[in-house]
């Protein structure tokens, strides 16, 4: 197993000093994990289920594009999926502090 070393604020370090009978590595461990399979769930997510889930409405304009550029919208998608995941982070990083 590796080590990592990661920082958090003195006020959050004094709060989980006050909690000795929580397993800190094993919450960021869960927590890296999860947001792992929220990140991969993205990137495995073929083109096929991704236009089951789309909006009717949308579906038929992507329907018009040619292979090629449905595929560029399918990567500009998943790019801002990870952008969201990443921002919905910070929110609850913001939430947190």
């Amino acid at each position: 197993m590796t080590n990592i070393t990661f920082s958090v604020d003195d006020d959050i370090h004094k709060k989980m000093k006050e909690h000795p009978e929580i397993k800190w590595t094993e919450i960021l461990r869960q927590s890296i994990t999860n947001y792992l399979k929220k990140v991969e769930e993205i990137d495995e997510l073929s083109i096929e289920v991704f236009r089951k889930r789309l909006d009717p409405k949308l579906l038929s304009k992507i329907e018009e594009l040619n292979e090629q550029d449905e595929i560029l919208f399918y990567k500009k998608v998943k790019k801002k999926e990870h952008e969201r995941l990443n921002r919905l982070q910070e929110l609850e990083r913001g939430k947190e502090g």
